[in-house]
């Protein structure tokens, strides 16, 4: 069951920037995705974005990752910032964006938190060497193959911990 996750967000952010579940990310996070990944966004899963509202009220997509349930983990994988966003937001809101970790970080506490009780772990697949250092300040660990990831939100014995790595791995990139 989901939780509610708004505690994530730090209180000086929330007057301009919130983060929520959508159900078709094709709807908002289309042509970002299309462009990063020149691929339309997945059609299952879950849908998070991080939405900012500038001076004239408007809300702008700032960022969107992707949760797919697979099993009794979750995969996180497709995660962006939109940088017309980010450039056009106010100095001020954007430096306190980044002193809180960043777009990309507060959506993955987020996730962590608004799902922590529908899975036994969070993974992830990070070849990006700049990402890789958001993910790990967000509390992915490295999981013993290369650009796989994992967030252990509670406590797992060590043989389930390597079934899980095991079960992840052998999808490949996803």
């Amino acid at each position: 069951m989901e939780q509610d996750a708004i505690h994530t967000i730090p209180d000086d952010l929330r007057r301009f920037l919130t983060i929520t579940e959508i159900d078709n990310a094709d709807f908002i996070v289309g042509p970002l995705f299309r462009r990063k990944f020149n691929a339309p966004p997945p059609d299952v899963g879950r849908h998070l974005v991080a939405l900012y509202r500038d001076a004239q009220g408007a809300l702008r997509l700032a960022g969107y990752s992707h949760m797919r349930p697979f099993g009794d983990v979750y995969l996180s994988g497709g995660s962006c910032s939109e940088g017309d966003t980010i450039r056009a937001m106010a100095p001020e809101h954007r430096a306190a964006i980044q002193a809180a970790g960043g777009v990309w970080y507060l959506i993955l506490k987020y996730a962590f938190a608004r799902y922590a009780d529908c899975c036994d772990a969070f993974f992830g697949h990070c070849g990006d060497a700049r990402a890789l250092e958001v993910a790990t300040a967000a509390g992915f660990v490295g999981a013993g193959h290369q650009h796989l990831i994992a967030h252990w939100h509670k406590p797992l014995h060590e043989n389930i911990r390597r079934a899980l790595i095991a079960k992840v791995h052998a999808l490949g990139p996803f």
